[in-house]
Parts: C-alpha cells; structure tokens; sequence
C-alpha cells in the first residue's frame, strides 16, 4: 500500500506537468484557403437582369350594343389589321330602329315645312287685318316647335345609326388576336366584364427589367447621349436587339431597383407577351477597376465583405460593395487595394484574426 501511495505521488505531477506544456505550445490550427490578387482592370460593364416581355399595346374588344353574334370573322391566334370586321352582332333589330327614327324625322320635318309655309301665309295677311295677331304668333311658335323635333328626330336617327354600325365589330388597332370567348350564336352586351377577345400588339415590342438604382446615373447620361442597346435572349431561342426608351421616374424603396424599358422591332415574333428573358445591358466600360472574384464576396446581414489575407499570414475582415459583375468576377469598391489576396475558398472556417495557410 505504501508502495502504490509513492508511486502516484511521483507520476500525477509529472502527467500534470506534461499536459501543461501541450497546452502551451499547441494553437488552432490554421485553416486551408486559396486566394487570387485583387486586379485593376478596364472592364466591360455588362448588366444581366431577368426581364419580362409584354405587348406594346393590348385592347380588350367588347361589343357597344346588346345582340346576338352572328358571324365570327377572324381565326383564333391570327394576325389582323386596325379596322378588319372580327364580329357581326345581328343587325335586323337595329335596322328596325333606325327605320322608325327615320320615319319621325321624316313626319317632322313635313310638319316643319307646313308650319313655315302657314307662317309665311300668316306674315302676308296679318298686315292687311286678314287674320289675327294671334293666329299669325301660332303660326311661328308651331314653326319653331317642330324645328326643334327635327333636330331632336335627326339626333335619334344618327344614334341609331351608331348602334346599327356597332353591329360589325372591328379590330381597333393591329396585332395578334387571342382565343374567342364567346362563340357564334350567344349573347353579348356592352355590360359584359370580360372582352370577347384581346388583340395584343407585337411589333413592336416591350421588355420590362430592373436594374439597382447605384446604375441610374450612368444609365440616364448614356440615354442623353446616345441610343443604348439591349439583348434579350428567351430561354431556348436566339438573341434579339432592342434599345432602351424609358427608365422609369422613381426609385422602388423596398427594392432599391429602378425600373427600365426597352423595345424590340420583333419583326420574327420571337418575343412573346408575357415571356421571361435574359437581358444584358452594356453601360460602356469601367476603367481601372477592382476586380475580385465572384465567389470571394461574402453576404453580410447589412453588407458584403471580403477576407484578406495578411502578411502573418492573418484573415482580415475588408467591407466592400459590389458594382457589377462580369464573367464571374465582381467589380468592387471598399477597402480593398490592387494585389490584396482575397480568400475565394475557404471562408467557411474564417473569422478576423484566424491564421491561415495558402493552399496552391
């Protein structure tokens, strides 16, 4: 027993000091990364947004009068010209209608002519004590009162005539029409909520892209002086030219984005309302910029960051923001500067102060 009592008397201390030197001389390890030198570089400053087609112009077609459509002139998804008959509503009602309009303009205005010859007769005799001052004033009050229904019957007979030419329904503007929705034979009336078919403009043609408002300023001096083109690439389909026409007059707050317009010639129709595309909008050339690579830039909760690594070989937290990108690299301000090398992989286990050791 005492033999044992000395024996743990002599080896604790010696395992006690032996953990205390480990201790000491062991730190964190440092973590692998690789890094690429921070470059300056004149780079083509390429904005890629998604856009969104639409047509320059879309019109809802609803008949004016109540009746039953008679004929359909056009087939579904063809192209048709301002002015072409798309629908004939039955017109025998309103022919009816205008007939009787025209018949009370014609019964007034034979009443009228009577009137004004009775008043003429009446003019010449009054002055001789033929007839009386009364019966003469008659005479011209008759006489203005069926003026006055000639020009009300008149009135009537053109609004029927309105009505009648609402009956052959015409396209109001050129384009592409879309699916009927109400076939031959059923009623329609100028109350009806829905079109009875929408005709959409496609040549030309709009995409609608927002871009972050820090590009405005350089977006609204090349518009002042100069056409600024654009692409739009539909996914699967070729790549299509336009040019910007209008950059939208606010900023959306929640977005920070501002909203552009561009238009497309379209004459192929491969641009389709509705569809999603590619844009790419080339804002001239960025000259001596910093540029690091895409995958470098780090999303912080208010910003974006870099790390960098010292010369002891230390990640450095840098903040920074991004301008644009192009070809995988992000043009950056901050505080960074040329040859700094930043960690593109690797960041993971990174945190400021972490040492680190540079893979090849």
């Amino acid at each position: 027993m005492k033999f044992f009592l000395q024996f743990f008397l002599i080896v604790i201390p010696l395992l006690t000091g032996c953990s205390g030197d480990e201790g000491k001389s062991a730190g964190p390890l440092p973590a692998p990364v690789r890094v690429v030198p921070v470059a300056r570089i004149d780079v083509p400053r390429l904005l890629h947004m998604v856009g969104n087609v639409k047509a320059s112009a879309t019109v809802g077609v609803k008949p004016r009068v109540t009746g039953e459509i008679q004929e359909v002139h056009f087939t579904e998804g063809q192209c048709v010209r301002e002015g072409e008959p798309l629908i004939t509503i039955d017109p025998r009602p309103f022919e009816a209608i205008l007939r009787e309009k025209q018949g009370l303009l014609a019964k007034s205005t034979a009443q009228l002519n009577k009137a004004g010859d009775d008043m003429l007769r009446y003019g010449k005799l009054v002055g001789g004590g033929h007839v009386s001052r009364e019966a003469y004033d008659k005479t011209v009050m008759d006489e203005a009162v069926f003026k006055a229904t000639v020009q009300s019957d008149r009135a009537s007979v053109e609004s029927a005539a309105l009505d009648l030419s609402y009956c052959r329904v015409t396209a109001p503007i050129s384009g592409r029409v879309g699916a009927l929705s109400v076939d031959k034979g059923n009623m329609v009336t100028s109350a009806d909520a829905s079109p009875v078919v929408t005709i959409n403009l496609l040549t030309p043609i709009y995409v609608l892209f927002s871009v972050p408002e820090v590009n405005l300023p350089v977006i609204l001096e090349r518009m002042r002086l100069e056409s600024v083109q654009v692409t739009a690439t539909p996914t699967g389909g070729q790549k299509e030219t336009g040019v910007l026409t209008l950059a939208d007059n606010t900023v959306d707050t929640r977005t920070g984005t501002i909203r552009l317009r561009a238009t497309f010639e379209n004459e192929a129709q491969r641009l389709w309302p509705g569809q999603f595309v590619e844009v790419e909008l080339p804002l001239g050339i960025a000259r001596d910029a910093l540029v690091v690579p895409a995958r470098a830039v780090q999303a912080g909760r208010d910003e974006s960051y870099v790390y960098v690594v010292n010369p002891e070989n230390q990640a450095v937290y840098r903040k920074l923001r991004v301008i644009f990108e192009y070809q995988g690299g992000s043009v950056v301000e901050g505080d960074i500067a040329e040859g700094d090398s930043v960690v593109v992989d690797g960041q993971v286990r990174l945190a400021p102060g972490v040492p680190v050791q540079i893979l090849p």
